[in-house]
């Protein structure tokens, strides 16, 4: 009896660690807006999902209107065009793209507000790894889940395109940007399913970081007009400020930020004890 609680226990630990993208191979739609500077960086972080077995379909959202989304799992929009970016094509595109996620049953969404800063072109700003895991991880947990939608973007020039989907699926919009580029680093939530170890932040080797070789916006979190919640998944600032400062947000729970809306007061404790949790994970993993 001992020994099957045993097993039990291991199997309840290993489903609670993020799990490699090569769970499952799905086919993925990466969507850019517009044709601009950051059209390699985008190719880069293609690379990254083939390389994790999944099909990739890298297409300009600015070139034709597509219609067709039965063979996606996944939808990504990759949207660092300076400018307007709201063409007929592309608001045609904006339109298709939130009638199917609004069409799914299990809305999974990914909203990245520093996506640039995965790709291996900027690793080399700062000297950090490219975070390719990072990216793989947000494919994989998508694929367990049942498919969904990634909106990745950067600061607030990036944003109106990506903004204009967020407006027809009814979450908050992206807004303004973390402006310390180069140097600036996005605490993680290692609680969360999207975490995998990347490194330690430089200002504390005690907590994890990811790097923001860019500067980055913020990524809608809490509750949303559609009924959804996104929890931060790693955020600037300070804890108290970490629902309004979110780079990264899902709506895949973690233990540091549940799925349900929180009572204010319950916020508060949130928000005082998360650097405790954040350091008691880290130091568990070392």
């Amino acid at each position: 009896m001992g020994r099957l609680l045993r097993v039990a226990q291991a199997v309840f630990v290993l489903g609670c660690l993020a799990v490699p993208a090569t769970v499952s191979a799905d086919n993925i739609l990466f969507a850019r807006v517009g044709s601009s500077s950051y059209v390699l960086d985008g190719s880069q972080l293609v690379g990254f999902l083939t390389d994790a077995g999944h099909t990739v379909d890298y297409v300009d959202l600015s070139a034709a209107i597509i219609t067709d989304f039965s063979s996606y799992d996944q939808v990504w929009v990759y949207d660092l065009v300076t400018g307007s970016d709201n063409s007929v094509t592309q608001l045609a595109n904006y339109a298709n793209i939130a009638a199917w996620y609004n069409s799914l049953t299990d809305k999974n969404l990914i909203t990245d507000g520093r996506i640039i800063s995965s790709a291996p072109a900027w690793t080399s700003v700062g000297g950090f790894p490219a975070e390719n895991a990072w990216i793989q991880n947000y494919a994989a947990q998508l694929s367990l889940n049942g498919g969904g939608m990634l909106l990745g973007t950067d600061h607030d020039v990036y944003q109106s395109g990506i903004n204009t989907i967020n407006q027809l699926i009814g979450i908050n919009p992206f807004s303004g940007f973390f402006g310390e580029y180069p140097t600036s680093q996005a605490q993680v939530d290692v609680l969360s399913p999207l975490y995998v170890p990347i490194g330690p932040c430089v200002a504390d080797a005690t907590l994890a970081c990811i790097n923001d070789n860019s500067t980055t916006g913020f990524a809608p979190t809490g509750a949303q007009p559609n009924g959804q919640f996104l929890t931060p998944v790693a955020y600037h600032g300070t804890t108290s400020t970490a629902f309004g400062n979110a780079a990264v947000s899902a709506t895949f729970e973690s233990e540091t930020f549940p799925t349900e809306v929180p009572e204010p007061a319950s916020l508060l404790l949130l928000g005082s004890g998360l650097a405790a949790l954040a350091r008691r994970r880290f130091k568990s993993r070392a």
